[in-house]
């Protein structure tokens, strides 16, 4: 059996501990005070960016990541589909495409996956079925100005003025 000299006593009193001067302690909490601002900038930068509250969770970055650019994929891609239903609509021949773009039901108007528009020539009949005034006059018919002169009493005035003019 071992000799109880020989192992540590239990009720002994501790080692001295090891002290640092307080310059080097005053250093130390210098620096890890530089750290937490540090990281707290970058925590409330990363909450800004993200749109998130102050209390939500922020560690998963690649989650966050993935979420913004799905975001921000989906506006574009709905940015550029409007855009697409706007040309599509200004193309539609025989409508006065101005007031047909304020009167035409865009949830009636998809765009496919390769960038097609449907349902455009559809949404703009029954648009103008509701409000006549977005046809415009059938190709071939032009509209003129009435002359009040032209024909009065039987004398056209247009042509009498243009034989006083040739006379002289």
């Amino acid at each position: 059996m071992a000799d109880s000299t020989s192992l540590p006593n239990d009720n002994s009193t501790p080692p001295e501990p090891q002290t640092f001067s307080p310059e080097y302690v005053s250093e130390l909490r210098r620096e890890s005070a530089r750290y937490r601002t540090r990281a707290e900038t970058v925590d409330s930068g990363l909450r800004k960016a993200f749109g998130l509250e102050p209390d939500a969770d922020c560690s998963d970055l690649n989650a966050l990541l993935t979420a913004r650019d799905t975001k921000t994929t989906a506006q574009a891609l709905e940015k550029v589909n409007a855009r697409l239903i706007a040309a599509e609509i200004k193309s539609l021949q025989g409508y006065d495409t101005a007031l047909l773009e304020r009167l035409i039901d865009r949830g009636a108007i998809k765009v496919n996956d390769d960038g097609t528009v449907t349902g455009a020539k559809e949404a703009a009949e029954a648009a103008s079925k509701q409000f006549p005034a977005v046809l415009k006059a059938k190709h071939g018919e032009q509209w003129a100005p009435k002359n009040p002169a032209a024909n009065t009493g039987g004398k056209n005035t247009n042509q009498a003025m243009n034989d006083l003019i040739r006379k002289n």
